[in-house]
Parts: structure tokens; sequence; C-alpha cells
């Protein structure tokens, strides 16, 4: 073993050999990562679940290993999670830990079952709202006259990024203020230390954890905030593996007033910069910012650098590759059973230090980032642009950029949504239409061409606006996303249904953002005549507005020209 990868062993400073040359660290190779994933996992499975505290993260890095929801040790511990949330009370209720512990369980239960476990992620996800202080970082609940804690924080906002992933509406507001604070707090030199004071930090109280935690926060509140493809990245040498992000409307009531809110611009360039100083600051500390192995957080160390190099698409550090480095020095500190033995401090924490390792080596992080699927080629199946889609869209999910559904029964509606590729179009006399130069039995090749669609999106005929919505949808431009939403008021309900299906594709987002797939459909057989003209009035108007909102939260960033925002006044004016 080189002298280097001893003292890397050891956290200590950068050795420099006799020579006067740096030996470079032999980095593991895939079947020694793999075996030691598989011994580590194998461990965490025999973990009793006695510790209410560690539960949370136990069940989740298990999850994210691949194990099933339906596993003995994965039930046991969402079972565990649960019971803290009293939904008579509706309240959920950790041990001592706090937005530690309310994380970790709120990361298990999305990656277990985001649909089926949404009112516990609600109800957490309230309790970590709820704590935040009007400084916009988290500290100990209860403890006045304190200025935050950037580890606290630093979960707390993992935990929010949980439930957005799960669908639970998050006002902007709470993560404008959370940028806010990190950017007050930062030293210069783009450090951070655990507890700010009314003064920078200095050199002394600067923490490799913590500007980690620091770097990967920013990089979560950006990942929420600018959610669209081809983000730029804070490293121009790097690929950036930011894609798609999708968001839904709440199905909870956490402050429905601030639905409605641009992102405000000013917020994009300077966590760009401040992510900047703080990957400068671990490049220039790269040997010297891990605790010592005696310290208690040294294996928390590596998973906040998974995370915030991940994030922020740091391929390297120093020139090294931290995942490398990082995976050779966990494997040497793996104990013959599987496990990460705790240091002294935190034996009590068990086997959080085995959780953290494993999720490093797994990189974790990397899969919480969903990629944009890309455009399925022509014939690629009536699936790939959005139809067959089946009435009742809990059926669909997207899993790895693909969609997958369960066998449906398809109404009067998808029927006639099959049929269209036969339709033959009456002839209109009306001087004023556009004159069409394309067959529209052929829809295939309708997608792409915006120009001929955005005619087509104005034409008299149900049918062509409904083929031109169809297509639309299927060319996967969330650019086109504010014509569809136009749709959406369309007279004819098959157009405006139409519409919804297409942006539902566009974003990613099966179940919509909540509204029912057809309003009539429930009045079909009744028994009395029912004057269903204000229903679908009702429904379209509400479809409307939520697409609306999502498009101006969802926009590419070039298209956001609200200067005069207010989100953005108030958050130039807190800096």
């Amino acid at each position: 073993m080189s002298l280097r990868k001893c003292f890397l062993l050891l956290g200590l400073t950068l050795l420099i050999s006799f020579s006067g040359q740096i030996q470079p660290i032999q980095a593991a190779d895939e079947n020694e990562i793999a075996n030691a994933i598989k011994k580590g996992v194998a461990a965490l499975k025999t973990f009793p679940f006695n510790n209410k505290f560690v539960t949370g993260l136990v069940t989740y890095t298990l999850i994210s290993s691949g194990e099933s929801a339906e596993s003995p040790e994965v039930s046991r511990g969402l079972e565990i999670i649960t019971n803290k949330c009293r939904q008579n009370e509706n309240q959920y209720q950790p041990t001592q830990h706090h937005y530690y512990e309310a994380t970790i369980d709120i990361m298990a239960l999305q990656a277990a079952d985001p649909e089926f476990y949404v009112s516990e992620i609600e109800m957490i996800a309230q309790y970590i709202v709820d704590g935040q202080e009007e400084h916009g970082g988290w500290y100990y609940p209860n403890q006045p006259n304190n200025l935050g804690d950037t580890s606290i924080t630093q979960y707390a906002l993992l935990g929010l990024w949980a439930a957005d992933r799960a669908g639970v509406f998050i006002p902007n507001d709470v993560f404008e203020r959370a940028a806010a604070w990190h950017l007050s707090t930062q030293a210069q030199n783009g450090g951070y230390a655990y507890h700010p004071t009314n003064q920078p930090p200095n050199r002394s109280q600067i923490r490799g954890t913590m500007t980690l935690a620091g770097s990967g926060s920013l990089a979560v509140i950006r990942t929420i905030l600018f959610q669209r493809p081809n983000a730029p990245t804070t490293d121009p040498n790097s690929k950036n593996p930011l894609n798609f992000l999708e968001r839904v409307a709440p199905s909870s009531d956490i402050n429905p007033a601030n639905q409605v809110r641009g992102v405000p611009k000013a917020i994009r360039p300077q966590i760009d910069n401040s992510i900047k100083l703080s990957h400068q600051w671990i490049d220039q500390n790269y040997y010297q910012a891990p605790p010592n192995v005696t310290e208690n957080h040294f294996y928390y160390y590596y998973y906040a650098l998974e995370r915030a190099a991940t994030l922020n698409g740091w391929e390297k550090i120093q020139n090294q590759d931290w995942y490398a480095d990082g995976a050779e020095i966990l494997i040497n500190r793996q104990s013959p059973d599987g496990n990460w033995v705790e240091s002294t401090g935190y034996q009590t924490n068990a086997p959080s230090g085995t959780c953290f390792c494993l999720l490093f080596l797994m990189r974790a992080t990397q899969k919480l980032i969903p990629q944009r699927a890309p455009t399925p080629e022509i014939g690629a199946g009536i699936l790939a642009g959005g139809r067959g889609l089946p009435d009742d869209l809990t059926k669909v999910e997207f899993k790895d950029g693909q969609l997958k559904t369960e066998a449906s029964n398809r109404g009067e509606f998808n029927h006639l949504m099959a049929g269209l590729s036969s339709i033959e179009l009456p002839e209109i006399p009306d001087e004023k239409q556009p004159e069409l130069t394309i067959d529209l039995s052929d829809r295939e090749a309708l997608i792409g061409n915006f120009k001929l669609l955005k005619q087509l999106s104005a034409n008299q005929s149900p049918e062509v606006r409904q083929v031109a919505a169809w297509a639309l949808g299927k060319s996967d431009q969330i650019e086109q996303a504010d014509l569809l939403i136009e749709l959406l008021k369309d007279p004819d309900l098959t157009v405006a249904i139409e519409a919804r299906l297409a942006l539902c594709w566009i974003a990613r987002l099966p179940n919509g953002l909540g509204h029912e797939l057809d309003p009539t459909a429930k009045y079909a057989d009744a028994n009395v005549q029912i004057d269903l003209k204000p229903i679908i009035e009702k429904w379209q108007t509400a479809v409307h507005k939520s697409w609306k909102q999502w498009y101006l939260e969802q926009r590419p960033y070039e298209l956001r020209d609200d200067f005069e925002d207010p989100a953005q006044i108030k958050f130039q004016r807190k800096n």
C-alpha cells in the first residue's frame, strides 16, 4: 500500500513522497466495489430495528440497494416509520433527532412507494416546513436566538426534496429563504461552518463536511427551482446530470396560497457562484477536508461528498477521481462481517456508518436525478407518444425513462383516440382556413412540425385540433406547452382532454395535476338529465389554471422574463 494511500485512509494531510511527487492512489475495481456493497447489504439486513432513529436510514439504504418494499426487513422498517405518523392527530412524532430523523423517514417512504405513503410524506414534510427558522435555515426545535445549523439544514432540504419527488407541493418561498440563508452564511473562500455566527466563519471554523453540505443543499435548491433540460453547470468542463425533475400540484394543504410563484431569476447566478466557491474550497483542501477516521463524521463526510459532487457535476476534484478515491478508502475500512464500525462517540447511531458507506458506493444520489427520456422514434409504439394511456392514469408510472402500464379498460374516448389515424377530415369551405398540405391520417408526420401544428390547433374542425394536440404532446417539447394549455379551454371537450393528456406526457406526470380525465364520465349512466355545460366549464377552468401555474414554474430558463415578479423583488430586497 502506498504512503499516500495510507495517509488518505487516515484522513490526514497530503503526503509528498521522498521523490517529491504525489503517488497515485490505487483505485478499487468494479468487482471489489460490488462485493463490498453485497457484504454491506447482507450485514444491514441483520439490523434488529431496535433503534427508531436510524430505521429510516437503514430502510432507505436497503431500498436503494434494490431490496423490495415487500421484503421482511424493508416492511418492518416502513411499519416503524408509519407508526410515527399519527393519522388521527395529523402529526408526525419523531424521537429525539427531529429533522435528521424526519428526513431519513421521508426518503424511505418516497423510495418505497410515494403514492401509497403520500399522506405520511405530506405529514412529515409539513413538520419540516414548520421548523424552518425566520432566517431561512433549520436548527434544533424550540431553541430561540439561533442562527441555524448547516448540517440540520442539509437534512431538512433533503427531506423536502424527497417530498417534492413524491409530488407534494412545497412553496418556492421555502427554498428561496433557504438559498438566502446559505448565501449569507458562506465564508468568502467558499467554506461553511456548522453553526454560523453574526460574523463570516474563519478558517478554523470551516469544515469539509459542512462545505459539502452547503454546496449540496444549494444544488438541491437549484434542482427544485430550475427544473429544465440542459441546465448550465457550475463546472464548464463537466457533464451535469440534471435534466428533468417532475413537479405536481399539491395534494396537501401546505400553504396553498403560495402555489402561484415565479422563480426569481436573481437566485440562479447567486446560487451558481456560491457553489463554484465551495468547489474551489474543496478542490484546494481535497486531502485535508475529510475528518480523521476517529471522528464521528468520517463516513458522513463521504455520503456528503457523493451527493454534492453528483448534483453539481464534479467529475474530478483536484484532478482526482473522487469516487475511485473514496471507494478505495471505504472498502479498506470495511469489517469482515460487512459492516463499517462506528467511532466510539457514534456507537449509538450504528449502523449509520454502514448506510453512509453503502450510499456512497452505490452512488445513490445519481438514482434520484430523473433523466429526460429521449424522444421516441416514429413507429416506436402507441405508448411512446402518450396514446394508449388507460382511463385510470394511476395505473401508469414512469420508471427509468420508460412508461409502465397495467392492462386497462378503454372507454369510448380512448376508442375514438385509437381510430384517429384513419380520420377523414370534412372539406371546410371557409376561405380563411389554412390550406393543409399534409395527410392528417399520417399523424406521425406532424410530429415536430410546430408551424403547421400551430395552424391546426386553430382549425375549425375539433378532430383536427385534437390531432394537433396529440402531435404536440408526442413532440415532447416543453416549449410547446403554452399552446396546449390554451387548448385546455377548447369549446370541444375531447380536444381539451387530449391537450391535458399531451401535457401529462410532456411533464412526465401520468396523473396530471390531480384533475379527473373526463369530468362527464361519472354522469354517463345517470338516470336523470344533467346539464353538463357548467361541469365542463368548471373542470376546464381548474385544469387550465393548474397547468398554467405548472408552466410558469417549469418553462425553460431562457423564457423567463418575469422582471416584475414579486418573488424576485422580494429576494433581491433580502440580499
